[in-house]
């Protein structure tokens, strides 16, 4: 990849962020790259690479500032769990010089398309219909290609994509996808009926859900809009992805998820 500009995404809340970002800006201008950051003046579609450093949810909101522009986003951990973390970000000049020098690969994970009344965003992860947040029960419907596949109610319906199957819906009673498994999960919250179970569907499926009572709709655990009664969100996978970098030391899926998740004996 030729390093022309990059695009520093910092959770500036964490001191660790702050401080490996500023070590990043440096190599950058030691390299003669020319640097941007968020919150800032940086257009991710001018640059040729964004880096997150933070958490997790740094990494979901450098992807939605990305999208829907292929440009690759490199994860730095500096706090949170860091599972889609390529490395460390006491490692970010190393991981930095490593993506200039092309000794990197790219995974390409799917992302959601979720449209309702007034909006149409996307999604790394997740999007969640749950209950209001004085009440959190709610009851819907949901259609998969226009048939009637699910009805919940209790405290709402997470579909996810195969990346967040690891994150809301696994807490949840998910199985874990591996990301290259094609697919979108549903999987209902404490549904009242025990019957109610997770399912998964083609990655080509058009789902829709018709709000029975009261909801909210969030997307990668962002709240985006009230949803009165008979409102209907229709979720599908979107057609761009998200491009993540993945260096030598990444480690693999599984590596990850013994690691992050305490799945080792």
């Amino acid at each position: 990849m030729a390093l022309r500009r990059v695009l520093f995404v910092p959770n500036l809340a964490r001191p660790a962020a702050v401080a490996a970002t500023e070590r990043g800006l440096a190599w950058c201008c030691r390299e003669g790259i020319a640097v941007a950051t968020v919150p800032g003046k940086g257009a991710p579609s001018e640059a040729d690479l964004v880096v997150a450093v933070g958490g997790d949810g740094t990494l979901l909101r450098a992807a939605a500032l990305v999208y829907p522009h292929p440009t690759p986003v490199l994860a730095a951990h500096a706090g949170g769990l860091g599972f889609l973390a390529a490395c460390d970000g006491e490692e970010i000049e190393g991981a930095l010089d490593l993506v200039a020098t092309g000794q990197y690969r790219v995974e390409r994970r799917a992302r959601l398309l979720a449209a309702g009344p007034g909006f149409v965003r996307s999604a790394l992860n997740d999007a969640v219909a749950v209950g209001p947040d004085a009440e959190r029960f709610t009851a819907l419907e949901v259609a998969v290609d226009g048939e009637p596949a699910l009805a919940v109610e209790g405290d709402g319906l997470i579909i996810s994509t195969p990346t967040g199957s690891t994150a809301y819906a696994l807490a949840a009673g998910g199985p874990v996808l591996a990301p290259s498994v094609a697919g979108l999960l549903l999987v209902p919250l404490a549904p009242h009926r025990l019957g109610v179970r997770p399912c998964l569907v083609p990655p080509q499926a058009q789902i829709s859900i018709r709000l029975r009572r009261r909801g909210r709709l969030l997307l990668d655990g962002n709240s985006v809009c009230e949803l009165e009664p008979e409102a209907m969100v229709n979720v599908t996978t979107a057609p761009a992805e998200t491009l993540l970098v993945r260096l030598a030391g990444t480690g693999s899926f599984f590596t990850r998820l013994r690691g992050k998740l305490n799945l080792s004996d």
